[in-house]
């Protein structure tokens, strides 16, 4: 925590590999192996400033670092959310491992340790500083609108992303019929772009309200789902294999090869008045998970960014997996019955992680599996425990809940509860799987599954992102005061022409949709 440093002053918080005690400079030179975040908002390695036009820290803040000697990776931290990422901790002077450090520009300034360090959030928020002067940052940091109608304006992310597989999302709080807003993954200078299109020195990836897809300057795919008013729209970045997919309410419109290298988010804004709110709880959201196309047989094709799976042999019984595991908590699973011949097997249900070498319609024993079939049996540990419930059949949507810290698994045929398997073994990895009959049959997983409403998890806004929408947005169509300052509503309780705050869904206030 910093407990005092006056205005316009100096002091740089980091790591060293080096003696950096025995330093007399402001930023310890080369020799003494430091890489620091500066009060200034700057980045410096071995005495150098890397990078610049970052969010500055002053007294009361508080300031922490998450250091990844394996990936090299150093992420700075303000006041619990991330502002800078440095890659390069690498070298002789991690050789014998770091420690933090901290310079003083003068006297009197003072810094404290926490000794129970929050631990940070993994979401970036609007920069105050990389962003268009012509957009407002919440002081949150949520919410950003666009205050101008001349030329385009760009608000940035605080921090950027150069490894592993990231997720981001923001909530369209409003944009008018045809308008332009575009969610982006480029450049760390990106925030200066004024065009529709930014040109190729942006490095810019990124998916329109017009329903396009730009890469480096240029269209690269168009007639995708338009966005609208309410719209969650989101992309989640592999820079293992340079794929980025982007997402419209959760639901996957389009993918690009060739993201590289440290990459910041951003929205673009064409008027006035348009806004966007984060969410930060953006990977919870996404938590549902694909099929795992390493373990996936021969047997199986899977399609639409492996979310679809495809008895391609039309024989045997294929076993394929998703690609999570889960030991302990809460976890929901939902397909869509795509084919399905009348009277065909198919069963649903959660095993061990090796399940996937299974041939045969009721897994035995030794794959640990309990699930529920389509003519209506539940199966449990290689036995039918169960029998009589609900068929399902082609076109139907099929879902589980499991609850590991109960032992319980239920399954759900259109929402409609049609039985429940107890006991589930304990101290094992769970993973849902399909059991694929003896025909052409396919499965569609459920991105956003209609359970999950049921289970009432991860299709809510984080409470923080909610917030600031309801405190930083309100509707520009309705900001002018009504004739009838005293009309009631339909229970008959008078409303204030001020009343016309968005909800978490997009909706205003008074139960109507919003203006798109």
């Amino acid at each position: 925590t910093i407990e005092y440093l006056p205005p316009s002053s100096f002091m740089l918080i980091g790591v060293t590999g080096g003696p950096a005690h025995q330093a007399n400079e402001r930023v310890p030179s080369g020799e003494f192996h430091c890489w620091g975040y500066a009060s200034s908002g700057e980045v410096w390695s071995h005495g150098a400033r890397v990078q610049g036009s970052r969010e500055e820290f002053v007294t009361g803040d508080t300031f922490g670092m998450l250091i990844d000697l394996e990936a090299g990776s150093l992420t700075f931290f303000r006041n619990g959310y991330p502002v800078g990422l440095f890659i390069g901790v690498e070298g002789p002077g991690v050789a014998d491992g770091v420690r933090p450090c901290c310079t003083f520009g003068y006297t009197h300034y003072s810094v404290r340790i926490n000794p129970c360090a929050r631990v940070p959030q993994g979401t970036p928020r609007f920069d105050m500083v990389c962003k268009s002067p012509e957009v407002k940052v919440s002081h949150d940091h949520l919410t950003s609108t666009c205050t101008s109608y001349l030329s385009c304006h760009t608000a940035r992310g605080t921090s950027g992303y150069a490894n592993g597989i990231v997720y981001f999302e923001v909530r369209v709080n409003y944009i008018k019929l045809g308008g332009f807003v575009a969610l982006c993954l480029g450049a760390h200078d990106l925030h200066t772009n004024s065009a529709v299109y930014p040109v190729a020195h942006y490095n810019t990836f990124a998916y329109t309200s017009q329903g396009e897809l730009l890469r480096r300057g240029e269209i690269y795919r168009e007639g995708l789902a338009r966005v609208v008013s309410g719209d969650d729209v989101g992309f989640r970045a592999d820079f293992n294999s340079g794929l980025i997919i982007f997402y419209k309410n959760r639901h996957p419109v389009g993918q690009m090869q060739g993201i590289a290298g440290e990459m910041f988010p951003a929205v673009i804004y064409g008027n006035e008045n348009y806004s966007a709110t984060i969410h930060t709880n953006a990977r919870d959201r996404l938590e549902v998970p694909a099929f795992d196309v390493a373990t996936c047989p021969p047997q199986i094709q899977l399609e639409n960014y492996h979310m679809s799976a495809v008895n391609v042999s039309g024989k045997g019984f294929p076993t394929c997996r998703a690609a999570a595991a889960y030991r302990d908590g809460s976890f929901f699973f939902e397909v869509s019955i795509d084919k399905l011949q009348y009277g065909g097997f198919m069963l649903i249900g959660v095993g061990s992680l090796n399940l996937f070498q299974n041939s045969e319609y009721m897994p035995s024993e030794k794959y640990n599996s309990y699930g529920y079939s389509a003519s209506g049996e539940i199966f449990s540990l290689g036995e039918v425990v169960s029998g009589g419930h609900t068929h399902f059949q082609e076109g139907d949507m099929v879902g589980l809940i499991c609850n590991l810290d109960k032992h319980i698994a239920t399954f759900y045929i259109n929402t409609h509860q049609v039985g429940e398997v107890q006991n589930l073994s304990k101290y094992m990895e769970y993973s849902p799987f399909v059991v694929m009959g003896n025909d052409k049959c396919k499965v569609i997983i459920n991105r956003v599954p209609n359970i999950a409403k049921i289970f009432a998890l991860k299709q809510v806004q984080a409470k923080e992102s909610k917030q600031s929408r309801e405190d930083n947005f309100t509707d520009p169509n309705l900001d002018k005061p009504e004739e009838d300052t005293n009309k009631k509503d339909k229970n008959g309780v008078s409303r204030p022409p001020s009343a016309h705050l968005f909800d978490s869904h997009g909706k205003k206030k008074d139960g109507n949709m919003a203006n798109g």
